[in-house]
């Protein structure tokens, strides 16, 4: 199937989401980890599985190649500073190393020592001198209905008053695991991100927005904000009707439809192809076939595809796939299951033929 073969190899040449690289740093012990699993995944940052940078940084890629995360091995006072590490990574960067860039620190600091140290400070002072934008976290931190405890909220205060060059002049207070027997859940989280995304190129925000795990809000936003871009595209395209055999010339702008939606729901690009190439029934998805499909759906509009026609099939495949990244994100389906491809497939076409009815109801009646 031709059509098919052009719209998973055109996914799989999309690239489309730049990788946003994130600088880790804190003491052992001040729960890097458990944020970034929070936060990322599991998969982000298991001991022993990140990839030497240099003798005191790891880095760690998830999945998709959305986001890398360079930890820089426990910054001990009095200890090694992986800052050099940086400074070599920024260097290599302007030697033409386009990965190379961070584009913001994270600094970790266990809110239950109740205290910021003079060579902790001097590090983050140092970060932010290199042009990083460095988040002051504190972790661990007891939290209770929302209500941080009191000697937290106030290494928060102090912390505030030393004016040091972090994002928003005031440390993030996050708490990252559940603890139902005390009551206590995640906190801050949300406010991490945001801090994160406030720094960060508009590039690199996407590729958090895709990596992360805990809002799916922010995903549906982004990707709805592509479909109506790709909606726009098309109803160009159709603004001279064409005849319904030239309907692959919408396959491109649906491939990278794909392939970003994909990204911000974090499935690698090998996979987003596998599941467009997976069965026949999800193929006819795909570039003309889907206009053959949908048009069947659509009273009355002949042999051509006009702008209106080619913007409805355009939004209702990105919606249709949206619906079914999301449900593969969240793990109601696994795409190394067989069985499970042809019951994403068949979702992904029950998708599409009711939101093409849905859309035709209007012009069916006028």
């Amino acid at each position: 199937m031709r059509d098919q073969d052009d719209l998973q190899a055109a996914i799989e040449g999309e690239v489309p989401v730049e990788r946003a690289n994130i600088a880790l740093f804190g003491a052992t012990g001040a729960g890097k980890s458990t944020l970034l699993n929070a936060i990322f995944g599991a998969e982000i940052a298991q001991t022993g599985i990140g990839a030497p940078v240099t003798n005191e940084t790891e880095m760690f890629v998830n999945d998709a190649g959305t986001l890398a995360i360079f930890d820089g091995a426990g910054v001990e006072l009095g200890g090694r500073n992986p800052v050099r590490d940086i400074t070599q990574r920024l260097f290599r960067n302007r030697q033409g190393e386009s990965d190379a860039v961070i584009h913001v620190a994270w600094y970790c600091v266990n809110s239950q020592t109740g205290r910021l140290e003079k060579g902790q400070r001097d590090v983050i002072t140092k970060v932010a001198a290199l042009g990083i934008p460095v988040v002051l976290v504190l972790t661990k931190a007891n939290v209770r209905n929302g209500v941080v405890e009191p000697k937290t909220a106030s290494l928060a205060d102090e912390i505030s008053k030393m004016t040091l060059p972090i994002v928003g002049g005031r440390p993030v207070i996050t708490s990252s695991v559940d603890d139902e027997f005390n009551g206590v859940g995640r906190f801050g989280l949300e406010t991490l991100l945001d801090e994160t995304y406030r720094v960060v190129p508009e590039a690199q925000k996407i590729s958090v927005a895709g990596a992360q795990k805990i809002d799916l809000t922010i995903k549906a936003r982004y990707a709805r904000s592509w479909i109506a871009g790709a909606v726009a595209f098309a109803g160009g395209v159709g603004a001279t009707p064409i005849p319904l055999a030239d309907a692959a010339l919408l396959v491109p702008a649906q491939a990278a439809l794909m392939a970003r939606i994909a990204a911000i729901y974090d499935i690698p690009q090998a996979k987003a192809a596998k599941l467009v190439g997976s069965t026949t029934v999800l193929a006819a998805g795909a570039g003309k076939m889907a206009a053959a499909s949908l048009l069947k759906l659509i009273p009355g509009v002949g042999s051509v595809i006009s702008a209106g026609v080619a913007a409805t099939l355009t939004g209702v495949l990105g919606e249709s796939w949206r619906v079914t990244t999301e449900r593969v994100f969240t793990g109601k389906f696994d795409l190394d299951d067989a069985d499970q491809l042809t019951k994403i497939a068949e979702m992904f076409a029950s998708n599409m033929k009711s939101g093409a009815k849905a859309e035709a109801a209007p012009a069916a009646t006028d």
